[in-house]
């Protein structure tokens, strides 16, 4: 049991995720796209396109420093998983302390994942995507004019305009602050605040609001929410590894999480609560690999299915779930959770919890995905993360261009302070 002191040090470390979730709207997903160009300085020279067959010789060298004295050296504790899907063909490369099968926290990612069971429900015809949320969770709660309810495709497109953390949120477990946010939590905030979403309702990101709608698709499907995502996606994808609740098996393959800092830290691996959605799938980057092999191309996995079973309406419901549906800022526009990046053409979402980063992004045009796992929250104002480097390192490479240096650390990283006390014991 931890200390008070203990405890409220990993409630602050939660808080300064979910600060970034509430303060800055976008950037979780948007990683990539919200940064400010890279230094001139910090590219290396272009050199011939790289093939996927060729790219573990150009990444092990681009990691060489990173893992001899970087953030990736033995003394930390942390790892990368990528995988690299390329017309078809994968690739996986570790890095540190990472496994090609050990399991990370993707965070926000998960909210693709509930983005994609909207459209699973849709495309079977069980929910209706202008359908307000209000009477499937509580139809006791005064209806407003149905043309301001807020809706499931609102909070899919995070124009509901909830808060990214609702004012009710008063965690009593540090190690999991969303676990004891429950029904009663949840309808004492709508009664409070209403269920009408603002008249000019705007792209606002909210982990709250992906919950919500997690919640209420289980709900009307009659099944807690992880078996909703187990029955309508990541079983018929067969992503066997990408979970809730861990098996002991999978407990055994989770990696350690690091803060900020390099310090290994309890990141809480158990239930989210409604925040489940939004916050809390596991996986590996064999089986996030598939899933963006199914965004690229659902029809592979609806053969031989059966008429009425889910992977049968699985390209309907990619098709539903790619729609771009509103502006989130120049050359930038929102799907379900998915951000699509319309200079790039790449669709993009990011994930960050205490101890873990991952970056995930696919390209129908290059017919490419990218992922990249990092156990370490990488949060470092006026720095892009790790994880969203090596991805456009590997774009990069891949395309031709001038690659991003990934072992430059800037100056106001926590990281260099453990990394210089290490170098103290040598």
């Amino acid at each position: 049991m931890p200390t008070n002191r203990q405890g409220h040090i990993k409630w602050l470390k939660w808080l300064v995720v979910l600060g970034a979730l509430a303060a800055t709207g976008l950037r979780i997903g948007l990683w990539s796209i919200d940064s400010s160009p890279t230094p001139q300085a910090d590219k290396l020279p272009a050199r011939p396109p790289i093939a996927l067959a060729d790219l573990k010789d150009a990444l092990d060298a681009e990691f060489a420093p990173v893992v001899k004295d970087g953030l990736l050296r033995e003394s930390t504790g942390c790892g990368v998983a990528i995988g690299v899907i390329d017309h078809g063909r994968r690739r996986v490369f570790t890095y540190g302390a990472a496994r090609a099968d050990s399991i990370f926290q993707i965070g926000s990612v998960t909210k693709t994942l509930t983005g994609l069971a909207l459209a699973q429900l849709a495309a079977q015809g069980k929910v209706r995507l202008d359908e307000p949320v209000r009477p499937i969770l509580f139809p006791d709660i005064d209806a407003g004019s149905p043309a301001t309810e807020i809706t499931l495709l609102d909070l899919a497109t995070h124009r509901s305009g909830l808060p990214g953390i609702p004012d009710n949120l008063e965690p009593k477990d540090p190690d999991n602050p969303f676990a004891d946010y429950d029904r009663v939590a949840l309808h004492q905030f709508l009664v409070s605040h209403g269920t009408a979403k603002p008249a000019d309702a705007k792209y606002l990101y909210s982990s709250f609001g992906i919950g919500l709608l997690g919640y209420a698709l289980a709900q009307r499907a009659g099944v807690p929410y992880a078996q909703l995502i187990r029955t309508d996606i990541t079983g018929p994808l067969h992503m066997d590894d990408t979970v809730f609740a861990l098996s002991p098996e999978q407990a055994h393959r989770v990696i350690q999480g690091h803060g900020a800092g390099l310090d290994p830290i309890d990141t809480g691996l158990g239930d989210s609560g409604i925040f489940t959605g939004a916050v809390g799938a596991k996986s590996t980057v064999a089986d996030l690999l598939t899933y963006l092999d199914a965004n690229l191309h659902p029809e592979r996995y609806a053969i031989g299915a059966a008429p009425d079973s889910p992977a049968a309406t699985l390209p309907a419901a990619f098709a539903l779930d790619h729609q771009l549906r509103g502006i989130v800022k120049p050359d930038t526009e929102v799907a379900f959770s998915w951000l699509f990046d319309l200079r790039s053409r790449r669709f993009e979402h990011g994930g960050t919890t205490p101890g873990f980063t991952a970056h995930v992004e696919f390209s129908p045009d290059q017919d490419r995905g990218i992922v990249v796992l990092y156990n370490r929250m990488d949060e470092v104002a006026g720095q892009r993360r790790f994880v969203d480097r090596v991805a456009e390192n590997i774009n990069q490479l891949m395309s031709g261009k001038p690659a991003d240096r990934i072992d430059v650390i800037s100056e106001n990283d926590p990281s260099l302070a453990a990394l210089d006390e290490t170098d103290s014991d040598l």
